[in-house]
């Protein structure tokens, strides 16, 4: 199965920052207790991110793509089998398991589990449970705040740390980003090999391993029913992208009934606009998100904030990011003023519009998170957005403080 994404990569980001205060702490009302609490103020920045990449304003290094590329590095574990990495060509190898007990677990679930398909004395990987995932989809779950692969726990010396994934109960949601997944057998003969094995050493030792042959009567079992019943009822619950030896893992089991296939819904063809005041223990943050799928040149949404209410690192008055595609430009504004925080996507070009929509299945997503002192519902509900062309706009403003408190975002058209 081949499928094609569109690449998108921080060629250049140029921003403008006009500051007005350095303090360091800042009071804010407790979103628990009511009482004013006192926070590090630079641990709260503004965030903008364009296709689940983020935007770097100038006084940070912003990761090219070249030197995102240098650090992954190609692996030759002691088997001898080459780990190959396709970062160019926008793919790259995943290790497939399938979970023994049968059950999906939840996706915080630490608790220890066995697989087939990480054979013992193999570093996990073998030939036969290489698979292929997408490197360059639009993730929906992304951190990209530490960019190193390869970070190491001091304690322990491990690999930690997880970046994009996608999870779903229904095994819907990551087909799209599974561009070839080993066959079910081939996992399973991977492990009847390795578990035959362990009761041969454990016969010449004249011993007896209970939990090899348990395990090995059931991988039979499962062989039994035929490769296309067990391909048909795989689901795969989740692709993850971890800080390990074998960066991408995906994660499956076999389940009586037969998984559903992946079906794109049509395209909406519109502007989209979701602002929502989030539920944090410490701090107010207001997440902005704006889908564009149709020609509308350019959107521009006003969080009606107090500006005194208005909680950055560098009160910042306007910051101004340059996104560079292929021949064309994108040009991201914020404003914090009195008029409160202003958004606005300029230069979008049509052309690339309609790229996205035939090759990727949906148009530009922009994401902004911006922080207050206290919670601003009645001021935020008030939200507006504009665009540079007369298209459908829909959207809401919603709070997590306010469970079921929703409101249709107010549309502004010229008379």
């Amino acid at each position: 199965m081949k499928k094609s994404f569109i690449l998108f990569s921080i060629l250049s980001i140029a921003a403008v920052l006009v500051s007005c205060n350095n303090d360091e702490n800042y009071g804010i009302i407790d979103p628990n207790k009511g009482q004013t609490v006192e926070i590090d103020k630079s641990q709260l920045q503004t965030e903008v991110y364009f296709q689940g990449q983020k935007l770097f304003s100038a006084d940070e290094t912003a990761p090219t793509a070249e030197a995102r590329v240098a650090r992954i590095k190609v692996i030759n574990p002691a088997g001898g089998l080459a780990w190959p990495k396709h970062t160019d060509d926008g793919w790259e190898s995943a290790r497939f398991s399938i979970r023994a007990d049968g059950t999906i677990p939840d996706f915080y679930d630490k608790n220890s589990a066995y697989y087939y398909g990480r054979p013992a004395g193999k570093s996990g990987v073998t030939s036969r449970n290489i698979g292929k995932v997408s490197s360059i989809y639009n993730y929906p779950h992304y951190n990209d705040r530490d960019l190193d692969y390869y970070k190491v726990d001091k304690k322990t010396g491990n690999n930690i740390g997880l970046f994009r994934y996608i999870y779903d109960e229904e095994g819907k949601k990551t087909q799209p980003v599974i561009l070839e997944a080993p066959s079910v057998v081939e996992i399973l003969a991977d492990e009847v090999e390795d578990l035959t094995a362990q009761i041969e050493s454990a016969k010449a030792a004249g011993k007896t391993n209970k939990t090899a042959e348990k395990n090995l009567a059931n991988v039979n079992a499962l062989l039994a029913k035929g490769a296309d019943y067990l391909d048909s009822h795989v689901l795969w619950y989740v692709v993850k992208e971890v800080a390990g030896q074998y960066r991408w893992h995906v994660n499956g089991v076999i389940r009586e009934q037969e998984t559903p296939k992946y079906e794109i819904d049509p395209i909406p063809d519109n502007v989209e606009v979701d602002v929502h005041q989030q539920d944090h223990k410490d701090w107010y943050e207001i997440k902005t998100s704006i889908h564009v799928r149709t020609d509308c040149e350019s959107v521009k949404v006003i969080l009606p904030l107090k500006e005194e209410d208005i909680l950055e690192k560098d009160d910042f008055a306007i910051r101004v990011y340059d996104f560079y595609y292929q021949e064309y430009t994108v040009k991201h504004k914020i404003t914090h003023d009195a008029d409160g925080i202003s958004i606005e996507i300029t230069d979008i070009p049509a052309s690339m519009i309609q790229q996205l929509r035939t090759d990727y299945g949906d148009g530009i997503t922009i994401e902004v998170h911006s922080y207050c002192t206290k919670d601003v519902w009645e001021e935020l509900k008030e939200s507006r957005v504009q665009t540079g062309k007369p298209c459908e706009v829909c959207g809401q403003v919603s709070s997590a403080l306010r469970p079921g408190e929703e409101k249709k975002i107010y549309v502004e058209k010229d008379e």
